[in-house]
């Protein structure tokens, strides 16, 4: 009996341990329950004729993409009045063509990259096997059956010259255009010849990052403006830097706050950051310093950071979050690649959804709202354009039957008319 007791206690206990489990599971793998934090339409909605077409991106409660999302999460808001939609007008963004995009990839190319990473593969192999795969995954983001821009891939390399290095890797504006489309042979075959060239450089991340936003701000540039037609999408301009380092300039405030205008003014281009080494605080630990490693840890010595070890998380996640984009940070190499991977979401993970407007006046303007679990965008405007849509077909019949009204009571019954006083006249004559 006391047996018996003993394993029904112990069976009702598990129980309930694994229910909990179960549940919390649950709860993180239903895209249902997502906790989002923000939606936004991105773009001015489309318009053709009635037909309106609107992209949006939402987040987590961790600033990531949210691609996971169904039909039923999504609710429209035209005009202050709920509109359905059809499910098969709603598309994810797997199914969604994605916009022109231009991608540079700041690559860094300083002396610790040579370094091997937590699973014994050098940053660099590490870093160019990731970014091999993340254009092959950008080429391959394209709806079965459809016709889709490629996105265009600049692999910058980046480095100060230094002691052991007279060359380094200066950003100049040749460099920043060398785009090519994902999945290109040349693409690939530039990635060869950056995989066998020897990192020798030390890290300067603020001022190629900034080259790199005014070269993609150049308004003269067609390729990254707002394309005249209203109707077609905005490209899509982006960052991702890939840093294993730190910005070791004697001025790294003032430097940083530079950058820091320098994104704010130029909104549209959106930075990923991604570190590639060990946390501060696996380098307090390593170190035996007790805390999170700061930049005050570097030096030689006991209880010290080397300088080729460290990596500033902070700024690279302070500057992904000032442009709302990504910052990940990575020990090996694996999980860099999927760490790109996640940047290819926040750069093309859109939903789509396309709907007619019920009041499809010609020249009338309309404002849409996208919520997704009570969480709202702000309102984007749109006008109909001057064609509009045809009209409804009683409305046509109508106007046939005044116009044949007006035609017989204008026309053919007044010349009938006339016809028969003329006939009258002929035989009182």
């Amino acid at each position: 009996m006391k047996k018996s007791i003993d394993l029904s206690t112990t069976i009702g206990f598990w129980i309930r341990r694994l229910s909990v489990s179960i549940l919390l599971a649950g709860y993180f793998s239903s895209p249902s329950l997502a906790q989002v934090k923000t939606v936004e339409i991105i773009d001015n909605p489309l318009v053709n004729e009635d037909r309106v077409t609107v992209r949006i991106k939402v987040k987590d409660a961790n600033d990531k993409p949210e691609v996971f999302l169904q039909d039923t999460n999504f609710q429209l808001t035209v005009d202050n009045k709920p509109l359905e939609f059809r499910s098969k007008d709603w598309k994810s963004p797997e199914d969604t063509i994605p916009p022109p995009a231009w991608i540079i990839v700041l690559l860094d190319y300083s002396g610790s990259m040579n370094q091997q990473d937590s699973r014994g593969t050098t940053r660099l192999d590490g870093a160019i096997n990731a970014v091999r795969e993340f254009t092959n995954a950008l080429a391959e983001r394209c709806p079965k059956n459809q016709v889709c821009p490629k996105p265009q891939v600049s692999i910058v390399p980046f480095g100060d010259p230094g002691s052991a290095c007279e060359k380094g890797y200066p950003v100049r504006e040749k460099n920043l255009d060398k785009f090519f489309p994902a999945g290109d042979y040349k693409l690939s075959n530039y990635l060869d010849l950056l995989a066998s060239e020897t990192p020798c450089a030390s890290t300067n991340i603020y001022e190629p990052l900034s080259r790199a936003i005014r070269f993609l701000a150049n308004d003269a540039d067609p390729r990254f403006t707002i394309p005249e037609d209203p109707n077609q999408p905005q490209p899509r301009l982006s960052v991702i830097l890939l840093s294993d380092g730190y910005h070791n300039k004697a001025n790294e405030e003032q430097d940083f706050e530079n950058l820091r205008a320098l994104l704010k003014r130029n909104e549209q281009i959106i930075v990923h950051t991604l570190g590639y080494g060990l946390t501060p605080e696996q380098l307090g630990q390593k170190y035996g310093l007790g805390r999170a490693a700061t930049r005050r840890d570097i030096g030689k010595g006991d209880k010290k950071v080397p300088e080729e070890e460290f990596v500033d998380q902070a700024r690279l996640a302070e500057i992904a979050q000032i442009t709302g984009g990504v910052s990940e940070f990575s020990a090996d190499a694996q999980t860099v690649a999927e760490k790109l991977k996640l940047f290819l979401n926040a750069l093309l993970g859109e939903y789509q959804i396309t709907y007619s407007e019920p009041n499809a006046e010609r020249g009338s303007k309309h404002d849409v709202k996208v919520t997704v679990q009570s969480v709202e965008s702000e309102p984007k405007g749109y006008t109909i354009t001057a064609f509009g849509r045809s009209l409804p077909l009683p409305t046509r019949l109508i106007m046939l039957l005044v116009i044949f009204i007006v035609l017989i009571g204008g026309g053919v019954v007044p010349f009938w008319l006339w016809a028969e006083h003329l006939k009258r006249e002929a035989f009182e004559g």
